[in-house]
């Protein structure tokens, strides 16, 4: 029904969206909303399939499916402008659209084996009765604004940016959707796999279990998180050299897509480390303080924004993100404070301040071969690239036995070899 509904009301969104767009940009983004509208069941579907599969541990496989909504989007585009070169802006525009809803299809099918493998049943069935049912519905609204701020505060930074220069909200949109890779794999999936231990320890009122694995989340996330901000800052121009910088996309976009980016990964970590910590909320049975403070952070991104776009344009708007996101994780820490006085926030700041040394160590030393070897060509770029992340993971490596960072040996394997072996 809400597909529907957006297929229909496609003019009048575009409209609340990007007010700036001249006509012809109009007409086309209501062709192209029109024709995206279904993704939005598809991304539905997949979620609720992936939701099934984490609740019984199975985590690597979803996680992946993803990557076959990118995959579907260049190999349509990819194919269409090989079979037509030639063919106009907007026809490839459209193509890649319908490589999106492939990608959604792909997503969701993908996990049908597993759901196969242990006892569901994919059957078509409709229905709106059911207790169950009922109890989704009255939790859905506030978890949903709870958890949707950064794609909220994304959706205002793209209805400013249709006011600033061209290219503005493509910047915006390139900039988080690199930002989005690391996030998505690691951020999104530790937010979805802590809820069930927090339900357990809260319902058990093992606060000194539940304090432990805060600590050890906290700990893993700023460990894998603070040294890919450092890597996004020091190689990201060359990141979209080697991905976009071809046909349309050039050196001017180049450079306004990497500020977006810029400004995006400095707040990784705290995106992250919201998702984290909004699932506490929801396994205390509270979903209406998220929603509160939710309201607050989006009012506050909006102001930000308009008080940076002024003097950054784009780049003031993925800022402003970044800032908003940093204050909603330490709103988010002070209210569950308040909330729930018997959890003892852990002792971490020895650790961060370790991570952040070997973070600012990447910088340096990435930072030290962008002087060193000019990107020339894609193939010195590729190869500058390679170097950089081999560099930054002897220094990771090296590093978290050297400081004796908590939890260092452990933390890729308690992330990683279960989810392999699955």
């Amino acid at each position: 029904l809400l597909c529907l509904l957006g297929i229909l009301t496609a003019p009048l969104l575009v409209r609340f969206l990007a007010p700036g767009f001249d006509q012809t940009a109009t007409d086309l983004a209501v062709k192209l909303t029109r024709l995206l509208f279904p993704y939005l069941f598809l991304i539905g579907l997949s979620s609720t399939l992936i939701s099934i599969l984490n609740s019984h541990d199975f985590f690597f496989v979803p996680g992946l499916s993803s990557a076959f909504l990118n995959l579907a989007m260049i190999m349509c585009l990819g194919i269409y402008v090989l079979i037509d070169p030639r063919s106009t802006i907007e026809l490839q525009i459209t193509v890649w659209s319908a490589g999106v809803i492939l990608g959604g299809i792909l997503q969701t099918i993908v996990n049908f084996p597993l759901l196969k493998k242990i006892g569901y049943k994919i059957r078509l069935r409709f229905t709106l009765k059911g207790e169950a049912l009922r109890a989704v519905w009255t939790r859905f609204l506030p978890g949903v604004i709870g958890i949707a701020i950064r794609q909220i505060n994304l959706a205002v930074d793209l209805i400013l940016a249709s006011l600033l220069a061209t290219g503005s909200i493509a910047a915006l949109s390139y900039g988080n959707r690199l930002m989005q890779l690391p996030l998505g794999i690691f951020g999104v999936s530790a937010g979805v796999a802590v809820l069930p231990l927090f339900s357990r320890f809260i319902s058990e009122n093992n606060w000194n279990e539940l304090s432990e694995k805060l600590r050890f989340s906290i700990i893993s996330l700023s460990l894998i998180m603070l040294p890919i901000t450092a890597f996004l800052v020091a190689a990201g121009r060359d990141i979209i050299r080697l991905i976009f910088l071809r046909g349309a996309f050039d050196l001017n976009s180049l450079d306004m897509t990497y500020s977006a980016l810029l400004f995006y990964s400095l707040g990784l970590i705290f995106f992250g480390l919201t998702r984290l910590l909004i699932p506490l909320f929801y396994a205390f049975g509270n979903t209406s303080t998220p929603v509160k403070i939710s309201a607050f952070i989006v009012a506050l991104n909006i102001m930000l924004n308009i008080i940076l776009m002024k003097y950054m344009a784009h780049a003031g708007l993925a800022l402003a993100t970044s800032l908003s996101s940093m204050i909603h994780y330490f709103y988010l820490r002070w209210k569950l404070k308040r909330k729930i006085p018997a959890l003892v926030f852990p002792e971490t700041f020895s650790d961060l301040l370790k991570i952040s040394f070997l973070a600012i160590m990447i910088l340096a030393l990435a930072t030290f071969l962008n002087f060193l070897i000019p990107s020339a060509n894609i193939m010195i770029v590729f190869l500058k690239l390679i170097i950089m992340f081999l560099i930054s993971s002897l220094i990771m490596l090296a590093g978290v036995r050297v400081l004796r960072i908590s939890y260092g040996d452990m933390i890729l394997q308690r992330l990683w070899k279960r989810n392999l072996q699955k």
